[in-house]
């Protein structure tokens, strides 16, 4: 019996060439995006997963709420983790991680490479695949761990254990010892590196040996016992807060914040390193793959419900063979059985396309959303399984339900073709349904849309076009690098001007975009100030303006121990009329305030402005960045200009300048990416959403198609009978819209409350939206009306 069923539903496959073709088409599109977007949501839940202890291990972080509204500390001093470890009884180790680059030799072979800081239990707190070495590799100071990849860059072999390489420190170089040779870092670890040294050879490390005021880095610890209760655990450092952050809460009590339900006004808390990727910005939200599969998931439901109501739009055509199978003595579930089989095979077909699509398509969609994604991971026991049981979901709804629905009804109602109007509650709502999701999506991309085009359009209180910033890095005395770099450019008529900083503007080639925190004492108040070190020419080369006293020059001997602050940081000290000509003791320096400059944004849109403090102090920090501003056409020309110039002066180089817009653009990569896979998202589902629509308005004109004639023979119009057609249609796209606006205001009130600068969500942007679905609905229900509308009424009235 199955044999036969298999060979009707083979036969019937071609016999309904375009409603069977809509099937797959509708099936493999949303089948393809479902498996992209789910394996983008595995792969982002899967990070750091591979570290044997990662239920015991914790990122340390310190909270509280100086405005009413929740703040977050992850950087901390040099001596902290050493007095954690020794005072918090449930913490196993702990290591400190200092985000920097090193300068490798070997010979005549120079690299730069990113290289972290960490203390010798690194290697024990986390199970990074190694190749050689082992968990004691950081034991000794003049050890150093490298990644195989740079181990055979630099050496041609993976044998590198017990051997020797330098590395630029400070302007001089060290012999350092291979002691372990990891695999490449896996792509799912939040903790990226090639190489690894010990913390004390960090810039700057003994001017903080005893600093708690110069935070720069985060830390790690390891518990005895899995982490289950942060509550717990920030209970247990209350005496530790109160010992090491007593000055930080008293200033934060009387500036008016506000304490947690313990009453402490800043307190310690653990992330677990698997909420670690989806916390730090990096993976863009703790929502996101949760979000990637609710997505998948509902253009799925699209899909089952257009192939349902194509089903039974179809069914029409087969009442009399239906009817007369009843009457030749099949039962009901015989017919389900042979119409079932007819929908799985439609399914398979199906799933066959969708996946030949998503692997085309996987090399596309990694470049577009800066994935790693492979068809092998499709094949991983955990994704088959998921694939598996979704086909079986969607076989069963998708076919099931209108094969036992089709097959119900007496032989009598089959025969005379009555069957298809006691479904009508069933595909109206699963009609309105695909429209509320289809419209919250497209209204969803035009806010995310706005929102995105602020962020990048918004004055950020420095002009970052036509800004080139150039990373230093290693192989070169910063200071040398500048000088030279401004003699080099001084007789190049489009360049403006030449500065540099310690730290870069957005996120240039070289990825990084962190900032120094001081805290300090002033009259008695603790202050906390962000700490940038600049030279000469900055706020001309940056554009930012000065709005009191002066700018840090060449002019004033005395300025290297000057500073600038933002009126942030003048807001801290008094105000910014009496700031100027004020003294500041910072880091153990004294520093005169001849400056106020206004509020610019050196962190993302997310964070609010902070207080800023600016030095041009040699001896605080060494810059890392050179700006050049530069003035002409051909801006791709100028960039490779300057860098050809930067390649001479420091050959070791290897991060590429980069325009400034550029590198604002790329702090909100993972929003880009949220908004291509919600635009994306929206296309798909109102394409497939039209295809429901299709089968309606083809069953509705199936089940009035004597009306028609009837209208037409006493005197209706085409216009008219058109309006008639559409008019159910509209009815339930109001509703869709009516579910489809709270829900969605809702969903993207919460997202923009992720930026501290952010729209307003507009009318108009909900009117474009419902518009937009209006017109494309009502143009696919024109084609069928239209077309019936001018058929001949002899033609309509034959069969009746």
């Amino acid at each position: 019996m199955i044999k036969n069923y298999i060979k009707i539903a083979w036969r019937n496959l071609f016999r309904s060439k375009t409603i069977n073709a809509i099937h797959i088409i509708g099936l493999s599109i949303a089948i393809a995006t479902s498996i992209l977007l789910f394996l983008t949501a595995s792969f982002e839940l899967s990070f750091d997963n591979f570290h044997e202890n990662r239920k015991s291990i914790a990122k340390i972080y310190l909270q509280n709420r100086p405005d009413g509204n929740l703040e977050y500390n992850n950087a901390f001093p040099t001596p902290f983790a050493s007095a954690l470890k020794n005072e918090i009884p449930s913490i196993d180790a702990v290591t400190r991680f200092y985000n920097g680059s090193i300068l490798l030799r070997n010979g005549d072979k120079q690299f730069q490479v990113g290289a972290k800081y960490v203390d010798p239990d690194f290697l024990s707190i986390f199970s990074f695949p190694k190749v050689s070495g082992t968990d004691q590799a950081l034991e000794n100071l003049d050890a150093i761990v490298l990644d195989e990849p740079t181990a055979i860059n630099l050496f041609g072999t993976s044998d590198v254990l017990g051997k020797s390489i330098e590395i630029e420190n400070n302007g001089s170089w060290e012999s350092k010892i291979i002691t372990a040779l990891l695999e490449k870092v896996p792509k799912n670890s939040s903790l990226t590196f090639t190489a690894l040294v010990r913390f004390e050879t960090k810039p700057n490390y003994k001017d903080n040996v005893d600093n708690w005021s110069n935070v720069d880095h985060s830390v790690f610890a390891k518990f005895k016992s899995p982490i289950s209760d942060d509550e717990t655990f920030t209970k247990s450092t209350k005496a530790f807060m109160d010992n090491y952050y007593k000055n930080e809460m008293e200033m934060l009590k009387r500036d008016g914040a506000q304490p947690d339900a313990d009453g402490n006004y800043s307190s310690m808390h653990a992330m677990p390193l698997n909420e670690l990727h989806l916390s730090d910005g990096k993976g863009g939200s703790a929502l996101f793959p949760y979000i990637l599969i609710v997505i998948s998931v509902l253009i799925l439901f699209i899909a089952c419900s257009n192939f349902i109501n194509l089903t039974f739009a179809n069914s029409i055509s087969r009442n009399k063979e239906i009817g007369t199978r009843k009457t030749l003595g099949a039962t009901a579930w015989q017919l389900v059985g042979q119409l079932w089989t007819e929908s799985v095979l439609i399914c398979l077909i199906g799933l066959f396309f969708g996946i030949v699509v998503s692997v085309i398509l996987i090399p596309q969609y990694n470049s577009i959303m800066n994935y790693a994604l492979s068809f092998r991971d499709l094949l991983l026991p955990e994704n088959l399984i998921t694939v598996i049981l979704v086909f079986a979901v969607i076989s069963l709804i998708a076919g099931g339900l209108p094969a036992y629905q089709i097959a119900k009804p007496a032989i009598i109602e089959t025969l005379k073709g009555k069957t298809g109007r006691k479904n009508n509650v069933l595909r109206n709502g699963l009609t309105v349904v695909q429209f509320s999701i289809a419209i919250g999506l497209i209204i969803a991309t035009i806010i995310i849309s706005a929102q995105l085009y602020y962020i990048a359009n918004r004055p950020l209180g420095f002009d970052k076009s036509e800004v080139i910033s150039i990373p230093i890095g290693k192989g070169i005395d910063p200071e040398q690098g500048l000088l030279r770099m401004r003699e080099s450019l001084s007789s190049i008529p489009w360049v403006k001007s030449v500065s540099a900083s310690d730290i870069n503007l957005g996120m240039g080639s070289d990825g990084s975009m962190s900032n120094s925190v001081f805290g300090f004492d002033y009259e008695g108040k603790q202050i906390s100030t962000s700490y940038m070190r600049i030279d000469y020419d900055y706020l001309e080369t940056l554009g930012i303006k000065l709005i009191a006293g002066r700018d840090i020059s060449r002019e004033f001997p005395t300025d290297k121990v000057a500073v600038l602050i933002n009126k942030k940081m003048a807001q801290q000290i008094g105000g910014e009329a009496n700031a100027v000509g004020k003294t500041l003791s910072i880091s153990e320096k004294e520093s005169t305030v001849v400056g106020i400059i206004d509020d610019f944004n050196f962190k993302d849109l997310r964070q609010q402005v902070t207080p800023l403090t600016i030095s041009a102090n040699p001896d605080v920090f060494d810059v890392a960045y050179i700006f050049v501003r530069v003035s002409t056409q051909d801006l791709k020309e100028s960039l490779s200009t300057i860098e050809g110039i930067w390649k001479k002066i420091n050959p070791s180089a290897t991060a590429s300048p980069t325009y400034l817009d550029e590198n604002t653009q790329k702090m909100y990569a993972n929003d880009l990416r949220f908004a291509r896979i919600i635009i994306t998202g929206s296309v798909i589902a109102i394409s497939i959403a039209c295809l429901g629509l299709f089968a309606l308005a083809l069953l509705t004109i199936n089940f009035r198609t004597k009306e028609i004639g009837i209208r037409k023979v006493l005197g209706s119009s085409v216009a008219g009978i058109v309006v008639l057609l559409s008019t159910g249609i509209l009815k339930h796209l109001l509703i869709s819209i009516l579910i489809a606006i709270p829900v969605t205001y809702y969903f993207m009130k919460n997202w923009l409350q992720g930026f501290e600068f952010r729209i307003d969500m507009q009318w108009w942007m909900y009117a474009l939206g419902i518009i937009f679905t209006f017109l494309i609905a009502f143009a696919t229900v024109s084609y069928h009306s239209t077309k019936i509308a001018r058929k001949n009424p002899v033609d309509s009235l034959r069969d009746e």
